[in-house]
C-alpha cells in the first residue's frame, strides 16, 4: 500500500480536529461551572443584604483587601495577576450593587481610569473638582464612598477621623478610599495620623490598627490595609 504525503496530512488534520473537539468540550464543561459558582455567589450577596443589619455599610474595603491577597497568594505563573484582579473587581462590584442598587462613588478628577476599573460598569460614580466637595458628599451621605489621591491626603486630613465619622479605610494604587466604615482590623493595618504642630500637614504612617501614640501633636484619622 502506497501512502502519500497527502494522506499523512489528512490523518494528522483528523487527531487535530478530535483533540480541538475535547479541548473545547472542556472549557465548556468549564464555563458551565463557572456560569454556576456565580450564580451561586450573586445569590449568597442578596441573602447578606436580607440578614444585614439596617444601615450596615455594604462596601467593606477590609473584607475586599484580604480576599484579594488570599487569591494572589494562589496565583503562579500560568496566570496573569490582571485577569484575577478585573475579574474579582467585576464579581465584587456587581455584589455590592446587588446590595445596594443605589450606591455612588464620588473620586476626584484625575482619578477616571483607577474608578472606571472600580466601578466595573455596575457602580455609579461622579467626579469633583477639590477635596471639600468630596468630604461634603460623604457628609450629606451623598454618595457611600470616596477617592482621593493620597499624595494629597493632607488637603482633607482634617476632615477624617472621631469627629466626623469619615475614614482613610485602604489604599489601592496611591488612591485614598475615603468612607464611613470605622477600619476594620485584619492584620494587616497600618494607622494613619496627621501632626497638628507642621504647618505643612505631614501624614505619619505607623504600624498597628489603634489610636495609641505617645505624640500629642499626632491625631488618628483612620487606617487602610497594607498589602
Amino acid at each position: 500500500m502506497r501512502v502519500t504525503i497527502g494522506t499523512f496530512a489528512s490523518v494528522r488534520e483528523f487527531f487535530m480536529s478530535n483533540r480541538l473537539v475535547e479541548l473545547r468540550q472542556k472549557i465548556d464543561e468549564i464555563d458551565e461551572a463557572l456560569l454556576n459558582l456565580v450564580r451561586r455567589r450573586l445569590a449568597l450577596s442578596r441573602e447578606i443584604a436580607s440578614v444585614k443589619v439596617e444601615g450596615s455599610p455594604v462596601y467593606r474595603p477590609a473584607r475586599e483587601a484580604l480576599l484579594m491577597h488570599k487569591l494572589f497568594l494562589q496565583i503562579d505563573d500560568d496566570i496573569q495577576k490582571e485577569v484575577v484582579t478585573r475579574l474579582w473587581r467585576l464579581l465584587l462590584a456587581s455584589s455590592v450593587q446587588s446590595q445596594k442598587t443605589t450606591f455612588k462613588i464620588i473620586s476626584q478628577q484625575g482619578l477616571e481610569k483607577f474608578t472606571q476599573q472600580f466601578s466595573a460598569h455596575f457602580l455609579s460614580y461622579t467626579f469633583c473638582h477639590t477635596g471639600q466637595e468630596l468630604i461634603d458628599q460623604l457628609l450629606e451621605s451623598e454618595a457611600d464612598v470616596g477617592f482621593f489621591p493620597y499624595a494629597d491626603l493632607t488637603q482633607i486630613a482634617s476632615y477624617c477621623g472621631l469627629k466626623t465619622g469619615i475614614y482613610l479605610n485602604h489604599k489601592i494604587h496611591n488612591v485614598a478610599i475615603i468612607c464611613k466604615n470605622i477600619p476594620e482590623e485584619t492584620g494587616f493595618d497600618i494607622s494613619v495620623f496627621k501632626s497638628s504642630n507642621v504647618k505643612e500637614e505631614n501624614i505619619f504612617e505607623k504600624p498597628g490598627f489603634h489610636a495609641e501614640t505617645k505624640f500629642d501633636e499626632l491625631v488618628y484619622i483612620g487606617s487602610w490595609v497594607n498589602l
